[in-house]
């Protein structure tokens, strides 16, 4: 399996452990990935094309109809290269692109540690609820929506760890490992907008990296932001699996 193959694996994965760990559900049949959060979000809500499907239509027609039965809106995410036909399937069926995610890999999982971060795994309902609070005014999204996308159920999940960053004993930074295939999948990297380019997120990226390859982990895969992409390539990341993604239009 070559380093673009493992960093789709991963990125699967923590969706999986997402779904599992939430108030929505997961279905998985034939190259098509389903992950529903249970959140009328259409990021939060992915249609994940695993391997070239054998029906394309047919098959993003029933992955239409199992979140429109949810209610929810939702994304089609296809690697670049990975099925033509699916994407043409797509368009065909009324869901245009509408952008690319850089998916980046990192074959070096070694970096400073924090300076004047101390970075706490999140074990308490104080401290999951801190690292909500940093994602979502991270991310700048509504706190509610993060409350129910992560639970304390992903605290206890065996494939993730959450971390907080505190400076001065205060939650400025989050980011959170998922950890399958000996690939460390980096997620939920936020810093609060007063605490930025201070070098937290960096920081909490190598965190979580350093924390995969305590685990055996020798890559590290993550998805990034325009905000993060040039931070993670001063670090060694790589473009190695773009998303392309699909969306019903007017959502």
């Amino acid at each position: 399996m070559n380093v673009s193959e493992r960093a789709d694996q991963s990125y699967y994965a923590a969706w999986r452990v997402f779904g599992r760990n939430g108030l929505g559900a997961v279905h998985e049949a034939d190259g098509l990935l389903l992950v529903s959060s249970g959140l009328p979000v259409p990021f939060l809500n992915i249609a994940f094309v695993t391997r070239p499907l054998p029906a394309p239509e047919d098959q993003i027609t029933a992955a239409a109809r199992f979140f429109d039965s949810r209610g929810e809106p939702f994304i089609i995410r296809i690697r670049e290269g990975l099925d033509p036909a699916a994407e043409a399937a797509c368009g065909r069926l009324g869901f245009p692109y509408s952008d690319t995610v850089p998916g980046m890999a990192s074959t070096s999982l070694a970096g400073p540690p924090p300076e004047g971060l101390e970075v706490r795994r999140v074990a308490s309902e104080r401290e999951l609820a801190a690292f909500r609070t940093v994602i979502a005014r991270g991310f700048g999204i509504d706190l509610e929506q993060v409350t129910r996308f992560v639970r304390a159920e992903l605290l206890a999940d065996a494939e993730a760890e959450c971390y907080l960053g505190l400076l001065d004993g205060e939650p400025v930074a989050s980011s959170t490992l998922v950890y399958t295939g000996r690939v460390a999948g980096v997620h939920n990297v936020a810093t609060l907008p007063e605490a930025r380019r201070r070098g937290f997120g960096e920081a909490m990226t190598w965190h979580a990296m350093a924390r995969g390859a305590a685990y055996g982990c020798d890559l590290a895969a993550l998805q990034a932001s325009d905000m993060g992409r040039p931070v993670y390539e001063r670090m060694g990341y790589r473009l190695v699996s773009p998303y392309r993604t699909f969306h019903r239009p007017g959502i």
